[in-house]
């Protein structure tokens, strides 16, 4: 009896040592650790800050400048929330900021930049400057043309942190002697009679100038017009399909090709509507060599922007802009020869717009060679070929290509439209 009390206690003192042990193993009481693993327990990460750089970016007018968010967490490790966060300008006049963080330059001043995120906001100033223009270079210093040829001109600006700008479209321009040679408004000069005269371009009260002289010898046009091939037979041509209003008043005086039609447009008499077949393709496939004929001329004229051409008057040459080609108003195509134009995105023209011809001029003769879409206004009376390789091209209600063509690899839509080759 004495034997099992004596073992009953060694038991309970075993078992009381060993959950003494467990418990001190375990971290007992011991606060901040893992109850079960006696590891320290997991502390949650805060946002405790963000911050907005750069710190007082300073830019001129006209310039953008990106701003980035840093977030700051509770465990000293930092993240860009620049794409999560909102941004609000103080002063919208002075600097305009985005909903990515980039702040532009509106006018001098300075205005604060604010940006929030989870709850916290964050500033910068932004100071926007002026930059003053010191002067102004017109390119070629010289250049000779002869009578009703034109010359481009083109107008530099340099700046006071010796920053540079083409300025050309935005520069007034005038002539010296108005009647040796006349300057658009594009920098655009045309000779008129022989002699010499200035052309300076002007903006902030600074001017540059170059020397224009006209001879009374012309230089050769294009010798030929572009052939147009198997597709010269075509007033209208489309690789894609037409679309033509139902029910309206378009009339074709030429062949008509494209394999998709909407409602085939009226035709005068002795003309085909190609859907399939050889003449159809060998028709886009001749369009495709006559665009890389044109394509292949030099230009006379070869401008870094776009242009406006109402108002202008033009002799024979070859047109090239980088920009789009656009037309308000009236514009006077003066002499017999080749007129090619190139641009390198659309041909757009406004309702109403005039295309005329004088003293010579044939529509046989003017092609005109978009790369990108064109788009003609409506109740306009356009002049030539259009050529588009791979770009739709819109004609407006009741606009009129008399003595003129629509061609185009792509898609090709009319409404109430009078077309003759």
């Amino acid at each position: 009896m004495n034997a099992l009390k004596r073992y009953t206690r060694t038991l309970l003192c075993s078992v009381g040592f060993l959950g003494a042990a467990l418990v001190a193993g375990c971290g007992g009481g011991d606060q901040g650790r893992d109850p079960i693993l006696g590891l320290p327990a997991a502390v949650p990460v805060t946002l405790t800050s963000i911050a907005v750089t750069p710190q007082a970016p300073t830019l001129q007018i006209g310039a953008a400048r990106a701003l980035l968010v840093t977030a700051t967490y509770s465990d000293t490790t930092t993240a860009n929330v620049t794409s999560a966060s909102t941004f609000v300008s103080a002063t919208p006049a002075v600097a305009t900021v985005s909903g990515s963080g980039v702040v532009s330059g509106v006018a001098a001043g300075s205005s604060t930049v604010t940006a929030s995120y989870q709850g916290l906001s964050a500033g910068t100033n932004a100071t926007v400057v002026a930059v003053t223009l010191t002067s102004i270079a017109v390119t070629p210093a010289t250049a000779t043309i002869g009578v009703n040829t034109s010359q481009q001109f083109i107008a530099i600006a340099t700046y006071a942190d010796n920053s540079t700008g083409n300025i050309t479209s935005s520069a007034a321009w005038t002539s010296s002697n108005t009647a040796v040679a006349t300057v658009l408004p594009t920098g655009v000069a045309t000779g008129l009679s022989a002699g010499t005269t200035t052309i300076t371009a002007s903006s902030a009260s600074k001017s540059g100038s170059a020397v224009l002289t006209v001879t009374a010898a012309l230089p050769l046009p294009p010798s030929a017009p572009v052939d147009l091939g198997r597709a010269t037979n075509f007033a209208v041509l489309a690789g894609t399909s037409l679309t033509n209003n139902s029910g309206g008043t378009t009339l074709i005086g030429g062949d008509v090709g494209s394999p998709s039609q909407t409602t085939d447009p009226k035709q005068d008499p002795g003309f085909t509507n190609y859907k399939s077949g050889a003449p159809l393709d060998n028709a886009l496939a001749d369009l495709q060599v006559a665009i890389s004929d044109a394509n292949g001329r030099t230009c006379d004229v070869n401008f870094a922007g776009g242009i406006d051409l109402g108002g202008a008057t033009l002799a024979p040459g070859v047109y090239c802009y980088a920009g789009s080609i656009n037309l308000t108003g009236t514009l006077t195509l003066s002499g017999s020869g080749v007129y090619i134009f190139r641009t390198a995105t659309t041909l757009n023209t406004t309702a109403n717009s005039i295309v005329q011809l004088l003293n010579g001029a044939t529509a046989a003769n003017v092609t005109w060679v978009p790369v990108g879409p064109t788009t003609l206004g409506a109740n306009s009376v356009f002049k030539g070929s259009i050529l588009g390789k791979a770009a739709a091209i819109t004609v407006g209600d009741n606009t009129t290509l008399l003595s003129g063509r629509v061609l185009s690899g792509a898609a090709v839509t009319l409404r109430n439209n009078q077309i003759a080759k």
